[in-house]
């Protein structure tokens, strides 16, 4: 398991030109200008069954496929770094990792190279868009200063800073859960789904001609894999299977290998492994956790699923840009 070693995304980055493409300044726009959704996931390999049908044929992604039917799909197309904030602040800043000196997951490009640089959100929010953001766009915390309050659209303090939406997080000290969330609450990518539906239709009602960008992060398949037990019922335990050769490609140089996250977890330490070279997990704890981590991947699909059905409910599906990318992919044992 490494979540750090570079490989092929979907990367819808390219969308991004469209998108932008769109923006003129609201006193000389002609035509309506579009509204735009910005779906954002984190640690996805791009398991998608419509990717490809065979490798991925056990997998249950019945929104995304339906998705890809309607998009532009990049399957060549590759991040910057492959670490959570460095790879989200490149794309965000539209810099590269060398010139935003992002290299980590707490040093914030607006200290140290980049403090009046325009973001994504930012640039529409300056041309005349209303602009929320929930979940993880930008990466958590200091590293963005809590989501880059600056390019958003500030609702008197509600919507940016301490008060952007996040959700509770919850489970969150063993590497998976299989959760019950009518008994022990909701996990945080449940908040933020929800979180967005409100937002989409408040925007609706509102009675105002500005289009909008809605940017919702969903952070499954991320560790903690941490699911709704539906979704990990549809990977029965005895159909996990495991990488055909999880070591170390020969010759890979020390810097390309990386497994510092998933023994830090207590259920995994516990298991003796240490996250050295070469070294694998136990076969019933890898198992657990490529199940987790499937499900994780189908509770994003529905999650995304259920703000495009209220985005096509509300009637907006026609007037609306939808972007999803992720961040950076994950290795469950797999060569790159």
């Amino acid at each position: 398991f490494n979540s750090a070693a570079p490989t092929s995304m979907l990367k819808l980055e390219g969308i991004l030109f469209v998108a932008l493409a769109y923006l003129s300044p609201p006193c000389c726009a002609k035509e309506k200008r579009m509204n735009v959704l910005f779906i954002a996931n984190d640690d996805l390999i791009p398991m998608i069954k419509a990717l490809d049908p065979k490798k991925y044929s056990y997998m249950h992604t019945p929104n995304l496929d339906e998705f890809t039917k309607h998009s532009l799909v990049l399957r060549n197309s590759h991040v910057q770094q492959a670490v959570c904030s460095p790879s989200r602040t490149s794309l965000l800043f539209g810099r590269r990792p060398d010139t935003t000196k992002v290299y980590d997951l707490i040093t914030n490009t607006r200290e140290v190279a980049c403090k009046d640089c325009i973001t994504i959100p930012g640039i529409f929010t300056e041309s005349g868009y209303f602009t929320v953001g929930m979940g993880k766009i930008f990466h958590d915390g200091i590293a963005s200063n809590f989501s880059d309050p600056q390019s958003w659209t500030d609702l008197n303090g509600t919507t940016t800073y301490h008060n952007y939406f996040e959700g509770i997080r919850r489970y969150h000290n063993v590497s998976s859960y299989n959760v019950d969330e009518e008994k022990t609450g909701q996990t945080r990518d449940s908040q933020v789904r929800d979180h967005a539906v409100s937002w989409l239709r408040n925007l609706s009602r509102r009675d105002s001609d500005k289009p909008w960008f809605v940017a919702v992060g969903f952070r499954k398949p991320h560790l903690s894999f941490a699911s709704p037990s539906r979704f990990f019922d549809l990977y029965p335990e005895d159909e996990i299977k495991l990488a055909n050769n999880p070591y170390a490609p020969r010759d890979m140089p020390e810097i390309a290998y990386a497994s510092w996250e998933l023994q830090n977890y207590p259920d995994v330490a516990a298991t003796g492994f240490k996250g050295h070279i070469n070294e694998t997990l136990v076969n019933w704890k890898a198992k657990e956790e490529v199940r987790a981590y499937q499900a994780g991947v189908s509770y994003t699909d529905y999650n995304i699923g259920v703000v495009l059905d209220e985005l096509k409910a509300l009637g907006h599906w026609n007037d609306t840009i939808i972007v999803f990318w992720g961040d950076h992919g994950y290795k469950l044992g797999q060569h790159g």
